[in-house]
């Protein structure tokens, strides 16, 4: 039990929620005590009944047996990655993250009407881990060994064969709302031509960030409104040299994310 306290404790408080949530949404449907349907996205219901948690717990269902456990799996490696890696572990920033891949997701989702988004949230946070750590390799079922830059079009590709077109087509959704969040916050202010460099207009709040006392901004704004990291208190002489600096002070430098187990390229 202490160990598996340890471990628990370990992982970051926005993944740790993430998966608090789909154990506690999906575990009653799985025993029966609640119907998948009392927790899927429908307007009629949210209009009608006011049943307005279903916008959340949508996002939190994620159906049973193997793909189940595989995509727990995927949650905490790649959101863990993320959140400490890639956020360095600001709270408000991926929470607020997630928000704006839920709203995207459900704009999105408008024609389709897809009941549980599950799928489409992990594929969102998968796509941005690939992103983030483009020089990896990653194993899929310890079967073969592909570049990250092609794994999420190969989930989808196990989507179409476990699940048909449609749990498919939850996956095409993450990956667009996943890349929508990239193009913005990190193509727009750093990687555009200079004359068309903007801000993130779905940058994190002041006011959000002020929900999160306990979690120190690791970044602040640059020129044109892209994110700079904060140094940290650890740093090392090494570290701080000319040739570094670029790369440890700017946010997201998609491409040099951490080792996961991978082989570099």
């Amino acid at each position: 039990m202490a160990d598996f306290s340890s471990i628990f404790s370990a992982i970051p408080p926005v993944t740790r929620v993430f998966l608090l949530g789909t154990a506690i949404i999906t575990g009653p449907c799985l025993l029966q005590l609640i119907s998948p349907a009392d927790v899927a996205w429908s307007w009629w219901r949210i209009t009608r009944f006011y049943e307005i948690w279903r916008p959340i717990t949508t996002f939190f269902y994620g159906g049973g047996g193997f793909p189940l456990l595989y995509d727990f799996f995927l949650i905490y490696r790649n959101s863990s990655a993320l959140e400490r890696d890639v956020f360095l572990n600001d709270t408000a920033q991926y929470a607020w993250l997630h928000i704006m891949l839920g709203i995207f997701i459900h704009c999105l989702n408008i024609p389709f009407g897809l009941p549980f988004l599950f799928r489409p949230l992990l594929h969102a946070q998968t796509y941005i881990w690939c992103r983030s750590n483009a020089t990896l390799k990653v194993s899929i079922f310890g079967l073969i060994t592909i570049p990250t830059s092609l794994y999420p079009p190969a989930l989808i590709l196990l989507d179409v064969l476990t699940g048909g077109p449609t749990k498919a087509l939850g996956g095409v959704l993450g990956v667009l709302s996943g890349h929508t969040w990239w193009y913005f916050e990190t193509y727009l202010p750093s990687l555009a031509p200079p004359h068309l460099r903007r801000p993130n207009p779905f940058g994190t709040p002041a006011r959000f960030r002020a929900l999160f006392s306990g979690s120190s901004p690791r970044s602040t704004s640059t020129a044109w409104g892209g994110s700079r990291l904060a140094p940290t208190a650890g740093a090392t002489t090494a570290t701080r040299t000319a040739g570094n600096n670029v790369v440890n002070e700017m946010r997201y430098r998609w491409g040099s994310g951490q080792r996961l187990g991978g082989n570099p390229l």
